[in-house]
């Protein structure tokens, strides 16, 4: 009787720190191409912004409060507008493999049939998943920038000690210092076409990983931009330098270079 009687608690036992152990989700995983207002992970009652160019696993809840994009590890892309709420797994573009956008590029001054390219998205972004709070105390500084979206080795190396935020020793000159090698917000550059969205956002990305959600009625020099996303409903104006202006009308995936 007593041998069963502590099997049976043994058992209880089990079970309980099972259901306490909450399991790794296999739900297809994302990264958060481009935002231009904060994306909130919600992590039970607290809301943490998620940096640009982070992993996200299936089971991770966000919030959009402005126009984004999330790029799944087959391809598949989903456009946030402010409001949205999406569990990351549960979009219908987490089971396509290759883009849902129609492939185009740029040439001689207008734009033209593409194949699809083949690209290995999972390498492009980082498992870095929210800005540090430090981050959050002030106005986002040049060193509070670099700490978000470029810190080395990934947010969870750091401490919560603002003093440890950052790399601990200073960044070698340029040509020595390495390119960015992951997605992150960042600068388009000056010069190329000029991008004028005459209705909704679109997204661009440059040929160093940077990305930037334009916004409607704004002038926008693509300056090195390679890519430029245009969600369905969205219409984009590229104006040349000869004073062509070419509609670009969502949905497109359009390849400048």
């Amino acid at each position: 009787m007593a041998q069963r009687l502590v099997g049976c608690l043994l058992a209880v036992g089990v079970a309980s720190l099972a259901t306490a152990c909450k399991e790794r989700s296999d739900k297809p995983i994302a990264g958060l191409l481009a935002a231009g207002a904060p994306v909130l992970r919600i992590e039970g009652k607290e809301q943490r912004t998620v940096a640009v160019g982070a992993q996200l696993l299936g089971d991770v809840t966000l919030t959009a409060t402005g126009p984004a994009v999330l790029e799944y590890f087959g391809g598949g892309l989903r456009f946030l507008e402010k409001g949205d709420t999406l569990e990351v797994g549960d979009a219908g573009e987490a089971k396509l493999h290759g883009s849902n956008l129609p492939p185009r590029r740029w040439a001689e001054g207008g734009i033209q049939e593409a194949q699809r390219v083949p690209r290995i998205v999972a390498a492009r972004y980082t498992n870095v998943q929210v800005t540090p709070a430090s981050a959050h105390e002030d106005a986002y500084s040049s060193t509070q920038y670099f700490v978000a979206f470029f810190t080395p080795n990934g947010l969870q190396n750091l401490g919560s000690d603002t003093r440890h935020d950052g790399p601990h020793q200073p960044l070698p000159a340029p040509p020595f210092r390495p390119k960015v090698p992951f997605i992150h917000a960042g600068d388009l550059g000056e010069g190329g076409l000029v991008a004028v969205v005459d209705d909704g956002f679109a997204v661009a990305e440059t040929d160093d990983l940077a990305t930037a959600v334009l916004l409607e009625g704004r002038e926008v020099p693509l300056g090195r931009t390679v890519r430029l996303l245009v969600p369905d409903g969205s219409e984009v104006i590229l104006k040349g330098k000869d004073g062509t202006e070419v509609e670009v009308e969502g949905p497109v995936d359009l390849r400048l270079r």
